[in-house]
């Protein structure tokens, strides 16, 4: 009865475009993707300088290095490399790499001089240019207001100061350019630490974001999209009919709207419902040939004390068709009324959102794949497949 009452209160949530409430707990560590944890002083660091945004997840674990008497720790994370400096007086015991500078020395090929168009889309509404001490190049429009609205945390105010946004970011090394990759082309700025770049896949809601680029300076190569093989073998365990392959054909048009899907196993339970298809996001097109897909995701923990929480977040979930194709989240994931983000579920606890993923037109939802990391000695990691080539559970 109680999944009944909490799938019906998250699609009430939802329609109603009310926020969910995002339960947290303490922990002594992060996982990422790949079950690096985030521990100690930099764990500390990393939480009061809003980590998720300015610094992603940690893409390895930390090390010591020792330079002639200076000894410290270094950790990697998707948009910076935090280095926690044992000797240094705070507030300058933690410092950030220089991977700006790395990301320009290898991928300056990729980056070309703005268009006029660029530089009026920039500028918008936003205060003019900045120049900052010893700087070659300004800071205009979006970046600025972006770069003096962010720092590292010196002093407990709210607002950043000109040293603290220096120590975040650094100096500009470029001006605004155009930097195209994978056939897709961006607005960005390349500083000391970062790499600012001006999203307007929503025209009416362009955003400045934080480049990945220290996760680019370790990746081989971009990703690709992979064929899987879709789970069969929970179906025999749990008794599950599919549906006849040309009810399911009919699903590539309209997925059931009442009703949700549904899994459980290792005391956790997940839910999917609200599936809709839209060429249209924020009035932002899609694509030819493609369309999103959006649904609405509820997890509990049904796990007793002492047993372990779960960490999972919107990358951690897989959109699986009846080609076995899987397809990640998209990144506009954040426009959401009620995203679902990264979050830590102890026993008891239950957390609710929304997902959309970008498909071909052709492709017909098959499975949601959704992966949670166990915050427990292990750091183990463990997989559920919602079926959804079955009809939905009517409350």
């Amino acid at each position: 009865m109680w999944r009944r009452i909490i799938i019906i209160w998250i699609v009430f949530a939802i329609h109603a475009a009310n926020t969910v409430t995002v339960l947290h707990a303490a922990t002594p560590c992060i996982p990422s993707e790949t079950l690096i944890c985030l521990n100690g002083e930099i764990r500390t660091f990393w939480q009061a300088n809003n980590g998720i945004q300015l610094f992603g997840q940690p893409i390895d674990n930390s090390s010591a290095h020792r330079f002639i008497h200076e000894a410290y720790h270094i950790q990697n994370f998707e948009r910076a490399r935090i280095e926690f400096r044992f000797s240094q007086p705070k507030p300058y015991k933690f410092q950030l790499g220089l991977i700006g500078k790395e990301w320009l020395d290898r991928y300056s090929s990729e980056l070309s001089p703005l268009k006029p168009s660029d530089e009026t889309t920039l500028q918008g509404t936003h205060a003019s240019c900045i120049a900052l001490p010893n700087a070659q190049y300004t800071v205009c429009g979006a970046f600025r207001t972006f770069y003096q609205g962010h720092g590292l945390q010196f002093d407990n105010l709210i607002f950043a100061s000109n040293a603290e946004s220096l120590a975040l970011f650094g100096l500009p090394l470029t001006p605004a350019m155009r930097w195209t990759r994978n056939g897709q082309t961006y607005i960005v700025q390349l500083f000391e630490r970062a790499r600012f770049e001006y999203h307007t896949e929503i025209p009416t809601k362009p955003i400045v974001m934080l480049g990945r680029i220290n996760a680019e300076l370790r990746e081989n190569a971009p990703p690709q999209q992979t064929i899987v093989t879709l789970n069969e073998s929970f179906l025999v365990d749990t008794q599950i009919p599919l549906l006849p392959a040309e009810v399911v054909a009919g699903f590539g048009y309209r997925m059931p709207v009442d009703g949700y899907w549904e899994h459980s196993a290792q005391g956790i339970y997940i839910a999917a419902s609200t599936f809709r298809y839209q060429k249209l996001f924020y009035d932002t097109p899609i694509a030819a040939k493609h369309r999103f897909v959006s649904m609405a995701i509820l997890v509990k923990n049904q796990r007793k004390w002492p047993e372990a929480g779960v960490y999972y977040d919107y990358r951690y979930i897989n959109l699986i068709d009846t080609l076995g194709r899987r397809y990640a989240a998209t990144t506009t994931v954040m426009y959401l009324a009620t995203p679902i983000l990264g979050t830590t579920l102890n026993p008891g606890q239950f957390y609710g959102g929304q997902m959309i993923f970008d498909i071909p037109d052709d492709a017909i939802p098959a499975q949601l794949e959704c992966n949670f990391a166990n915050l427990d000695t292990n750091q183990s990691r463990f997989q559920q497949t919602i079926e959804l080539r079955v009809w939905p559970i009517i409350p």
